[in-house]
């Protein structure tokens, strides 16, 4: 399975078993599944069966469906007189009009204007077992659209991503490479600054100094954080090589990526490592960003 992206968009539109079936499916990123829909009054019984089908296979994102579906004639409500209730609203205003000394004067349109229920609507029965069989099958179509697109879009970011990771590999070579180097350099200053200091002594406690060599050198080791760069590394790689869902995957490895990268900068206080690891923060930016948009 290829990772895919949550933004996709899919358009089915067919007549199925006499039903003519229209859909129309559009997905952004979010950090759920939120599934906004679209339909009919009718459709509202198996509205949850819509969205346990786009759940089921978009997995995350913020999606809105619109659907619509019509038989024909088939599928118009039926619209039913009260008679007895306009009846005794029309008796009433006679009675009161001659009571009153009114005049009598009522309409057709005014009266459906006053009397809410003189005319009602009834929904015809409706075999929601067959109208699921009809919807499944244009959803599915439409779903897998949406799926293919989305593994589209997943391919290309994916490999805008390998990228950018290639890069910070590459920079993290360069700064394991200079890890040694800096620390010898940070030991001979420290040799050169003490001797300066203490250049009109002639005795010079080799042990102390040695320690305090040590020390300075465990401070500045950034051996355990290259060694973990390089694992988060390896198993975005991994990731990225795998199914979905990832994303939220992802983005927890790049935020401790990005906490060990700038633990080496405020350990090694090395101009060359400092400017490396900016140039890390930059890619990993930008890999944050891409990866709110996979699955």
């Amino acid at each position: 399975m290829t990772l895919r992206s949550m933004t996709t968009y899919a358009r089915f539109e067919q007549t199925i078993e006499d039903w003519w079936l229209f859909i129309e499916l559009k997905s952004v990123n979010h950090r759920f599944c939120d599934v906004n829909i679209r339909c009919p009054r009718f459709l509202i019984p198996i509205e949850d069966k819509i969205r346990k089908a786009v759940q089921k296979t978009l997995i995350r994102g913020r999606v809105d469906i619109s659907i619509q579906m019509d038989a024909g004639k088939e599928s118009v409500p039926q619209f039913i007189p009260n008679i007895e209730l306009t009846r005794s609203y029309i008796q009433a205003v006679k009675e009161l009009s001659n009571s009153l000394g009114l005049e009598y004067n009522l309409d057709v349109t005014t009266l459906l204007s006053i009397v809410r229920d003189a005319i009602t609507a009834r929904d015809i029965e409706r075999d929601y077992e067959q109208i699921w069989q009809v919807l499944s099958k244009g959803l599915t179509s439409a779903l897998n659209d949406a799926v293919l697109m989305a593994e589209q879009e997943g391919k290309i970011l994916v490999s805008s991503l390998r990228e950018h990771l290639e890069l910070i590999k590459r920079l993290i070579e360069d700064i394991d490479a200079r890890r040694d180097q800096h620390l010898r350099e940070a030991q001979a200053a420290l040799f050169a600054r003490i001797e300066e200091l203490l250049g009109s002594l002639k005795e010079l406690d080799m042990q102390r100094l040695h320690q305090e060599a040590a020390i300075l050198a465990d401070r500045l080791d950034i051996t355990e954080e290259i060694v973990r760069a390089k694992s988060h590394i390896a198993q975005i790689e991994k990731i990225l090589s795998g199914e979905p869902p990832c994303g939220r995957r992802l983005d927890f490895l790049l935020q401790e990526l990005f906490r060990e990268v700038n633990t080496m900068a405020s350990k090694s206080c090395d101009d060359d490592i400092s400017q490396k690891v900016v140039d890390i923060k930059a890619e990993l930016e930008i890999l944050r960003e891409q990866v709110q948009n996979l699955v």
